[in-house]
């Protein structure tokens, strides 16, 4: 998958993630580049323009992004947290839920196999490069992979605006699956009622609702610090 942006090139760098880089003839990664002994090619500034865009910030690379298996999770932990995102269709939600997810240490997400979003530029880029340093897994059936976590001592948890119970009321045990909703749709049926607990962000604006990206943020935080 071909990447590009400034803070996706600096994130990736960190993790090994660069197979190959483009770049513009009057840049600044091109000592980077060589320092790392990452294999490079320099474009002329109208083509590179041509074939990555204005807002590639002068820099665009093959990544080695992908989906790891729902197995491939290290359930043995003593404390591990876990962001289940339930058909998220928008890539700049995407990309912002990991990125504020990784900002208050939740590294694990697991999406369903079908009615989700892929890894894309947009989402890369949405996620300012933090894509990078979590763990993406895909699950082939949520509910399933749910109770196959309960099972393994895991407390599942779900955002539902219909809960009775308010985010600032719970405590989040060491071993945590939080759900989010798909945007205008939330979560699916089969999937809420496998949560072991349900809450609602209260809210006091006019509006009843913020983004999943906006709710995610809040939840992460909270489940950092309280």
């Amino acid at each position: 998958m071909i990447v590009y942006g400034k803070n996706p090139f600096l994130e990736a760098l960190k993790t090994g993630n660069i197979r190959k880089a483009y770049i513009k003839e009057t840049d600044e990664y091109k000592n980077i580049l060589i320092k790392n002994k990452i294999t490079f090619d320099v474009l002329k500034n109208a083509e590179f323009n041509e074939k990555f865009g204005l807002e590639a910030q002068g820099v665009a690379f093959e990544s080695n992004l992908k989906f790891k298996d729902e197995y491939e999770i290290d359930t043995d932990l003593s404390s591990l947290k876990i962001a289940v995102l339930d058909h998220i269709q928008d890539p700049q939600n995407f990309g912002a839920i990991i990125r504020s997810g990784h900002c208050f240490g939740i590294n694990h997400f697991v999406v369903a196999k079908n009615n989700q979003v892929n890894i894309t530029p947009a989402v890369v880029k949405a996620s300012a490069g933090s894509i990078f340093h979590v763990n993406l897994y895909m699950a082939v059936n949520i509910a399933r992979f749910l109770e196959r976590l309960k099972k393994e001592n895991f407390f599942v948890y779900a955002a539902d605006v219909n809960a009775s119970l308010a985010l600032k009321n719970v405590s989040f045990a060491e071993k945590s699956v939080v759900i989010l909703g798909s945007e205008g749709k939330g979560i699916r049926p089969n999937v809420l009622k496998r949560a072991d607990e349900r809450f609602y962000i209260p809210m006091y604006g006019k509006i009843d609702s913020l983004n999943v990206s906006q709710s995610a943020t809040i939840v992460f935080y909270h489940m950092h610090y309280f």
